[in-house]
């Protein structure tokens, strides 16, 4: 017999996609409802009209696990936004549009640092070169304090 504890958890994983599919079709009918306006919006956003169909017909929660990966890398998003918006932009399109956020999500659960992601994952290289530079930057701060230290 299951314990309630399980049922509960598999009635709260079942709750949850059937409100992340009620999320996808709102969001799919409200973007259909403009009509020919989709394109306007799509140039708007800096997408394609089918890439914003695609991005509203996606599922839910792909802006957590791309936190979830920065964070990994030593990122912080709004920083990233505020410095970068076409590349946060960019690293969002094309994280909500990944087929692997399942693997990426049980990766991220299991260990946050684990290089499996790599293999899968569309954002790597631009991941790579923010926290390149994020790293330097954080290098070149510590110099910069060491030095005025030094100077005092």
């Amino acid at each position: 017999m299951t314990s309630y504890p399980e049922h509960h958890s598999l009635m709260a994983r079942v709750a949850g996609w059937w409100r992340g599919q009620r999320q996808r079709r709102m969001a799919m009918d409200e973007l259909e409802s403009c009509g020919r306006e989709v394109d306007g919006i799509a140039r708007d956003v800096g997408v394609s009209a089918a890439d914003l169909r695609r991005l509203a017909a996606s599922t839910p929660g792909g802006a957590d696990l791309l936190r979830q990966r920065m964070a990994g890398r030593r990122l912080d998003p709004e920083t990233v936004a505020r410095a970068e918006p076409d590349v946060m932009r960019d690293l969002q399109r094309v994280c909500a549009l990944c087929g692997s956020k399942r693997e990426c999500e049980r990766d991220l659960a299991v260990d946050l640092h684990d290089p499996r992601w790599r293999a899968y994952c569309p954002n790597v290289q631009t991941l790579d070169a923010l926290a390149e530079e994020a790293a330097e930057d954080r290098l070149r701060r510590v110099l910069d304090r060491r030095r005025r230290s030094s100077v005092a």
